[in-house]
């Protein structure tokens, strides 16, 4: 699970991902399922809390917000990410910096971004997918990516997103968004929001007459999960904590 969210880099849809992320692991199997219960109470709270950016193998500072918006399938998107410097003097080695990633299916806590060369830019395979801006100050720098993550992400189901994440004063997250998923049974509308800290997540996906689609809950003691399909039939209940788990599957 963890590496199925990272993979869109810098935690830019996480904040959907992870909304969704019971949907889909339901979908891919039972081994997959049991993955996403075994990381949801402990790994998933401690990463939003705690979105580090990193730039030439050094961790310079905190991601402090992210804001996405794709307004239609064939739009790629546009993501700006606030970032906020531990040390002021980093602060001339981005001025100039165009940035991107090399490998953004394994970003993670031991990689992140660098300047892009001259040449890169021209041959044309880096996509200007957003900007970063970093502060104290407002130095905004622009942002690439690979021309066949920007594909990878245009072929998705996610139709459309509107999407923002801002982390609070006291090391947790909010974020809240709306969305329109292509699926087999139509396109799928609805919003979600998220308040994730060190202690836990709580996660709301409802759909778009305000009904119910996703309850999650996960801290140090458990995980709460309800999972429901558009008509409100239960599809998955589960109550788990050190003592065991009641799992129901419809």
């Amino acid at each position: 699970m963890n590496r199925y969210w990272l993979r869109i880099g810098l935690g830019a849809l996480l904040i959907f991902v992870i909304g969704t992320a019971a949907m889909a692991a339901v979908r891919k199997g039972k081994a997959e399922f049991r993955h996403f219960l075994a990381t949801a109470g402990t790994r998933i709270p401690l990463q939003l809390a705690n979105l580090k950016f990193r730039f030439d193998g050094r961790s310079l500072g905190k991601v402090t917000g992210i804001d996405f918006q794709r307004t239609a399938p064939a739009d790629p998107g546009r993501v700006t990410v606030r970032v906020a410097l531990a040390d002021g003097a980093d602060m001339d080695a981005l001025r100039d910096c165009s940035l991107t990633t090399d490998d953004l299916s394994h970003l993670d806590g031991q990689t992140g971004f660098r300047c892009a060369a001259p040449a890169e830019l021209g041959a044309g395979d880096l996509v200007e997918t957003g900007k970063i801006i970093f502060e104290p100050g407002t130095v905004s720098r622009p942002l690439y990516l690979l021309q066949r993550d920007v594909d990878r992400w245009r072929r998705s189901e996610v139709r459309s997103l509107d999407a923002s994440l801002n982390a609070s004063g006291h090391g947790g997250v909010q974020a809240r968004g709306n969305f329109d998923i292509g699926s087999q049974g139509g396109p799928q509308k609805g919003s979600f929001t998220l308040q994730a800290d060190s202690q836990g997540a709580v996660i709301s996906v409802k759909d778009d007459a305000g009904r119910s689609l996703l309850d999650f809950h996960a801290d140090q003691n458990g995980v709460n999960l309800n999972l429901r399909d558009r008509r409100g039939r239960n599809l998955i209940k589960l109550l788990a904590d050190s003592l065991g788990a009641a799992l129901k599957v419809h």
